[in-house]
């Protein structure tokens, strides 16, 4: 709420990544006449819940009670650049999680041609290699929609129809790689000793920032009354 000339903000954020050691927060915030506005505030002024994530980083909640706050530049509604900046976060974290499927899958394939079983390695089970072709073609969808996705920013086209088609692929490829990275290694895959796991709970947890399948789907349908209506 406005104060005269300054600013205060109450509420809640969570969840907040690497909120457990910033400085200076950049909130988002309902502004009284309406829209959204963004805020500088002292982290110090707020109530922080610091805790782990299960992909092996960390994350806080954090509650606003009356802390003062600058507004970042001037005080007017800022969903539109707030919607570009999410655009271009989901590309990075699509990147990100093209480079997890990749390194997933490597390992996935060197342990195929190291580990034996009945005497022979295991990519001579043709079901095993045939799993590992399924999961290079998956990381070829991600990384075709991740580059698409990337190349229309570059290019100035900030479209949440692209990003949200990227973000489809890269969940659906991220999980189906995960799953089966951990399954064909059997128990080591695991392991807290061994990366492959951890390589999963960060693609889901990329998933889950990104969204769910689900509500990518959710965003493509409420874009489909742009194009127009073809006639059969």
């Amino acid at each position: 709420m406005r104060q005269g000339d300054s600013w205060a903000l109450s509420g809640r954020k969570n969840p907040v990544p690497a909120g457990n050691c910033a400085d200076t927060l950049v909130v988002s915030a309902v502004l009284p006449e309406g829209g959204t506005g963004l805020f500088l505030a002292d982290a110090a002024t707020t109530i922080r819940h610091r805790y782990p994530t299960f992909d092996g980083q960390r994350g806080a909640q954090i509650d606003f009670d009356q802390v003062a706050a600058q507004p970042l530049g001037d005080p007017v509604d800022a969903s539109r650049p707030i919607a570009n900046a999410v655009l271009r976060i989901s590309s990075a974290l699509c990147a990100e999680a093209v480079g997890a499927m990749e390194e997933a899958l490597r390992l996935t394939t060197e342990y195929l041609k190291t580990r034996k079983q009945f005497g022979v390695t295991l990519n001579k089970f043709q079901t095993l290699t045939q799993r590992a072709a399924d999961m290079y073609l998956s990381l070829e969808l991600a990384r075709s929609m991740n580059l698409y996705a990337a190349m229309s920013i570059a290019d100035g086209r900030l479209d949440p129809v692209i990003a949200a088609r990227a973000a489809l692929q890269i969940g659906r490829s991220g999980r189906h790689i995960a799953q089966e990275a951990i399954q064909l290694h059997g128990g080591i895959g695991m392991t807290a000793e061994y990366p492959v796991g951890h390589y999963a709970a960060r693609l889901t947890a990329i998933e889950h920032t990104l969204g769910s399948p689900t509500d990518q789907l959710h965003i493509l349908v409420d874009h489909l009354r742009e194009y127009d209506l073809v006639k059969l």
